[in-house]
């Protein structure tokens, strides 16, 4: 507006006169005067219309331009350094204000990044992980949400603590359920999903991280001890994954399970009624289904586990979402019975097999009263009851 505003003057001023031109739109002599000299020095051209920088034309105490490069040489060295600590640290012959304004005028600064900022960036980190790559783990306590504890108050039978895994990069649950919060618990649950991502092509050893706190279900007291025979053994020795301890007090690292555990609670708890136990866990599985399958994620681009994972793979076992949510209480119950029967010091961990009606194993039906499909052995390996020598005894 004010370059057009200049124009129109300096032509009018060249066309009928300096005096006409401050009449007509009411400016100053020395103005109409000054820009058009400026626009007939320059040929006419319409950048002498331009604002002109009032700076000096010498700078005496300038900063040289070797104490320049040394600020430049100093910053590319050390990006995360400011103007202060370059001062102090490098021991520039500069004053702040003046590493300040190099950096600036070599666009070398930059802003602090907002929240949401960050968040993204961890997004896009995240998503560069192989499904089941790195995997967290935690316990949700159940006795804290108003809805279900009337619900326990009427039937005990029902679980007190929820044990959950969940994949980083696709977002997929797994839930296990308990009445009690031990390691001896923890230990079948991740032996039974560790069992079940092996057996569906996502085995864990050599390539999976499992993730938790520092709770002594996870193995949190004895992580110092060369004996420890609980958790971290099992996902080590068993598994073959690597079992990694979030620091004291960080629980944002453990950010994707915890979220989960937000939404299950406004999601189902506050939701659904159960009266038993048996239809406790009917509407367990169909939430993990959901969640796995149909659950959209705003996070992860408005699409669900299972999608994310048919993009990265897609020849994927689709019965990788079918193990159903782990009655923990019974797996433990069965492993002590094997134990006891067969005299063992150290017994197998079973994996309930998931609904017929989802897989649809054809002629390999099973019994109604056998609830256990597959069994890890403490030397990692997964045995099948279809296989000729376990048809008997699949403990």
């Amino acid at each position: 507006m004010k370059f057009d505003q200049r124009l129109q003057i300096v032509r009018y001023a060249d066309e009928h006169g300096i005096k006409p031109a401050v009449e007509h739109f009411a400016v100053t002599r020395k103005t109409v005067r000054t820009w058009l000299r400026r626009w007939r020095a320059d040929n006419r051209a319409p950048r002498s219309l331009q604002d002109r920088s009032r700076a000096p034309k010498t700078c005496p105490h300038k900063t040289s331009r070797k104490i320049e490069q040394m600020i430049l040489q100093a910053r590319k060295e050390a990006p995360c350094l400011g103007a202060h600590r370059l001062k102090d640290f490098c021991q520039i012959p500069a004053s702040v204000g003046a590493i300040s304004r190099i950096l600036r005028q070599h666009n070398l600064t930059r802003r602090r990044k907002k929240k949401y900022q960050k968040k993204r960036d961890m997004r896009e980190a995240k998503a560069r992980f192989n499904p089941f790559e790195e995997n967290q783990v935690d316990v949700k306590y159940l006795n804290d949400i108003p809805f279900y504890v009337k619900q326990m108050w009427r039937n005990p039978d029902l679980p007190r603590f929820q044990y959950t895994w969940r994949d980083v990069k696709t977002g997929g649950l797994f839930l296990g359920f308990a009445n009690e919060l031990s390691q001896a618990h923890a230990c079948c649950f991740i032996a039974a999903i560790g069992a079940h991502l092996a057996r569906v092509g996502f085995s864990l050893r050599d390539c999976g991280v499992i993730q938790t706190d520092n709770g002594s279900e996870f193995s949190g007291a004895e992580r110092r001890r060369d004996n420890d025979r609980g958790f971290s053994h099992v996902a080590r020795e068993l598994l073959g994954a690597r079992h990694r301890f979030i620091p004291p007090g960080k629980k944002n690292y453990q950010a994707d399970v915890e979220t989960s555990h937000d939404r299950i609670e406004e999601e189902f708890f506050n939701l659904e009624a159960c009266h038993t136990r048996r239809c406790f866990f009917a509407k367990t599985n169909l939430w993990q289904l959901w969640w796995n399958t149909t659950r959209t994620n705003t996070y992860k681009h408005r699409r669900t586990p299972d999608q994310i994972l048919l993009e990265e793979l897609p020849r994927r076992d689709p019965h990788v979402w079918t193990l159903p949510a782990l009655d923990l209480d019974d797996l433990l119950r069965r492993r002590t019975e094997t134990m006891l029967k067969h005299n063992l010091k150290s017994g197998g961990y079973h994996v309930p097999v998931a609904p017929e009606t989802w897989l649809g194993w054809g002629r390999r039906r099973l019994s109604r009263n056998r609830t256990s499909a597959f069994v890890v052995r403490p030397s990692g390996r997964i045995r099948s009851p279809f296989s000729s020598s376990n048809r008997q005894d699949t403990t």
